[in-house]
């Protein structure tokens, strides 16, 4: 299912359990569009391309709880002056899915922005990669671009892997990045359950606050249900 929606000077599209592969995006200059993904039963192996002229910004957002195998792959070109990116992404990985989310910003021109946030759990026998690349090249001066990786990593069999790329080709920029990937924080087990919170329940709290942020991204009520419905049964 694919539903289109046109505003005044931005464009948003949604795509609930279609995941378009080789498609390519174009934001004109001082325009702005939206790309909000919602993935439940079907496979998340994609590709989007995204170009985005001077001072035009492209928001988007994947929410992943298929349950299987896949590689989802997106590169944003920031071609003008002042173009930016601000992605984000929430997957829950189980039963014996592998999945790979490689997401990747080229900033080709000075002062242009780019933040990538990528929060997912591993279950199971599940595997979640999260890489891509952040690239200033050359003459892109006060650029500034981060990304940010965290993955928690529930069972033995499970696993998760942080693959950030940081490549700088110029001065006068800010870059940085940050990688996580663990089991669920004891400290915070341990606050939750000295307070009379049993430990399947402070886990089911923890793993909530990093699944339940990508419904922010979303505006559609109908996929917001299923999002919701589908972090609720999947935690």
């Amino acid at each position: 299912m694919i539903r289109n929606k046109v505003k005044e000077n931005e464009k948003t599209v949604l795509y609930v359990d279609e995941i378009p592969n080789g498609a390519h995006f174009h934001v004109a200059s001082g325009e702005s569009l939206k790309i909000n993904l919602a993935c439940f039963a079907n496979s998340l192996d994609g590709r989007v391309d995204v170009d985005v002229d001077e001072d035009g910004t492209f928001e988007g957002a994947l929410a992943d709880f298929s349950d299987r195998s896949g590689k989802f792959v997106l590169n944003v070109n920031l071609n003008g002056k002042g173009a930016k990116c601000n992605w984000h992404l929430a997957s829950l990985t189980g039963g014996e899915s592998k999945k790979v989310f490689e997401t990747s910003v080229f900033h080709e021109v000075a002062e242009t922005e780019a933040l990538m946030s990528n929060y997912g759990i591993a279950r199971d026998s599940g595997k979640l990669t999260f890489s891509g690349t952040s690239h200033i090249k050359n003459g892109a001066k006060k650029a500034n671009t981060r990304q940010e990786a965290k993955i928690i990593v529930f069972d033995d069999t499970s696993d998760g892997k942080a693959l950030p790329i940081l490549k700088i080709d110029e001065n006068d920029v800010s870059a940085s990045h940050a990688a996580i990937v663990g089991r669920l924080n004891e400290q915070h087990l341990f606050y939750l359950e000295s307070r009379g919170i049993s430990e399947e329940d402070a886990k089911r709290i923890i793993s909530l606050g990093y699944l339940k942020p990508i419904e922010d991204y979303f505006d559609d009520e109908d996929t917001l249900k299923l999002i919701d419905k589908a972090i609720e049964g999947g935690i």
